[in-house]
């Protein structure tokens, strides 16, 4: 035991966490298998390389800032049709993040917008990629409050860093035109630098209006179209089509009673 603690402290030492912590595991499992020396150590080494993976994959995933999370598997084509099986797989394999390009997936409200703008960005933290999130209204307060709060400065330095930014429901609400000049500034600052993937409910002839200013909509729209797939995303709302109703199951274990 004296051995093995030993060999704990070593692993601790050179910072072999999940190793110091499964070793008498591992060990077990040689025996059992019977393994070499060589195939012992290639085991200790690939369980430690997919712990501090896994645990690296987690921190992506936490400090993204989903509201939930969303898989790629479970987007319903069937009820987006908006979307080929084709564009999904294209999609899903984020060569358009490696290239800088940008995603603007447009629409009425509940058609899977948001849906597949956090999958996607999921799916890319899985991958290895850093994502952020965030609302529209979200990022207007971080920009806003930048300079005096502590939180909203850690997520703007997050966003900076970021391989992929979504910003969900743009255009949802109005913004005011110093949030307007904040916003240009950031799309000017992160072009050619990071994907962004927005979702929105306004075609861009409606951008003018809900930024309140036609030049402005216009330089950030040319920032944000240059190296750019749009995607126009129709059909009923999946949210009203799949409506829960408390009361109607009551009513229907009251028929059934």
């Amino acid at each position: 035991m004296d051995k093995l603690k030993e060999i704990k402290d070593y692993a601790a030492t050179l910072g072999l966490i999940n190793t110091r912590d499964s070793l008498q595991q591992l060990i077990h499992t040689a025996e059992q298998e019977e393994l070499s020396y060589v195939a012992f150590l290639k085991k200790i080494f690939g369980s430690e390389i997919r712990y501090r993976q896994d645990k690296a994959q987690s921190k992506r995933i936490k400090e993204a800032g989903f509201p939930y999370p969303k898989f790629l598997k479970d987007f319903d084509l069937d009820f987006c049709q908006s979307i080929t099986p084709k564009q999904l797989s294209q999609l899903s394999e984020l060569t358009w993040i490696d290239g800088i390009y940008n995603l603007i997936l447009s629409g009425p409200p509940g058609v899977g917008k948001s849906h597949m703008a956090i999958a996607l960005a999921y799916h890319a933290c899985e991958q290895g990629y850093k994502a952020s999130y965030t609302s529209m209204q979200s990022l207007m307060q971080c920009l806003r409050t930048e300079e005096i709060d502590r939180r909203s400065r850690a997520k703007m330095n997050r966003i900076r860093k970021s391989n992929l930014l979504v910003i969900d429901e743009v255009g949802y609400l109005p913004i005011s035109s110093a949030e307007g000049n904040l916003f240009f500034q950031l799309i000017s600052e992160m072009q050619e630098q990071t994907s962004i993937l927005l979702t929105t409910n306004k075609g861009f002839e409606e951008w003018a209006e809900f930024l309140d200013d036609a030049a402005l909509a216009t330089a950030i729209l040319d920032r944000l179209s240059y190296h750019c797939d749009r995607i126009q995303m129709s059909g009923k709302s999946y949210r009203l089509e799949n409506r829960k109703s408390f009361l109607d199951k009551g009513e229907r274990k009251h028929e059934i009673s």
